[in-house]
């Protein structure tokens, strides 16, 4: 399964031009399955919405626990994602960054409100595990900080893959709670990292792990043809700009 903690469809000229297709489209190309947000929001949340439920329907998860409507505290989008892997069901929540309103003009989200929801993270947690999760995943964009503090207070969670503060931890911090542990890691930023989290799950519980922060050496690989072909075809439109 591969995870996008978020800050992805904008960053460049292409992304402002394209209203943030340009990076949508790739996102759909390199076979990204569940995600989160953050600087999605500076689309604004329509034009959200629009790629959630055109673009990515049927092939990515956009999942998001604290997003809710201000009027009557509804969900905005899916709180978690249930996948089987190996015949392990896992559940991938997604945590949004909680500042956004704050951090980002509140024109562009105005009806929805965002924050930790620390409480509701636990009745999402409970509830997948209810349904059957025998692995639970937090998909964030806290920053680490924050995801040591919830990693803390929420019990139940294996493993929180966070984003925002951009920090490449080459080993998970685990941190002690009510109902364990919990692993909280974060692959750096721009794809300079792959954080490769592998569970060894027997008798319905996690029995150990292993986590690699795994280093893209863009400038060395040589590039996937068809993603290659995708960028060319994106920014010859632009070339004179």
């Amino acid at each position: 399964v591969l995870l996008d903690g978020g800050d992805t469809w904008q960053g460049s000229a292409t992304a402002l031009w394209t209203n943030g297709q340009d990076m949508v489209d790739a996102c759909l190309a390199l076979g990204v399955d569940v995600m989160t947000a953050h600087w999605e929001m500076t689309l604004g949340d329509k034009r959200v919405q629009e790629i959630v439920n055109k673009d990515f329907k049927g092939k990515v998860d956009f999942v998001a626990q604290n997003i809710k409507t201000n009027d009557f505290g509804d969900q905005v989008f899916s709180p978690f994602s249930m996948k089987e892997m190996n015949g392990v069901q896992v559940a991938i929540i997604g945590q949004a960054f909680p500042y956004t309103p704050i951090a980002n003009p509140r024109h562009m989200v105005p009806d929805w409100s965002f924050g930790i929801q620390e409480e509701n993270m636990q009745k999402t947690v409970d509830e997948a595990r209810a349904k059957g999760a025998k692995v639970v995943v937090v998909l964030s964009h806290n920053g680490m900080d924050v995801d040591l503090k919830m990693a803390s207070r929420v019990r139940g969670i294996d493993a929180i893959m966070g984003g925002h503060t951009h920090d490449g931890m080459p080993a998970p911090v685990v941190v002690s709670n009510a109902g364990g542990k919990t692993l909280v890691t974060n692959a750096g930023s721009n794809s300079k990292f792959l954080g490769v989290l592998d569970f060894d799950v027997r008798g319905g519980k996690v029995q150990g792990y292993q986590y690699r922060l795994l280093p893209v050496f863009a400038n060395i690989l040589p590039a996937d043809k068809e993603m290659d072909a995708l960028i060319t075809r994106i920014r010859a439109p632009y070339e004179a700009k």
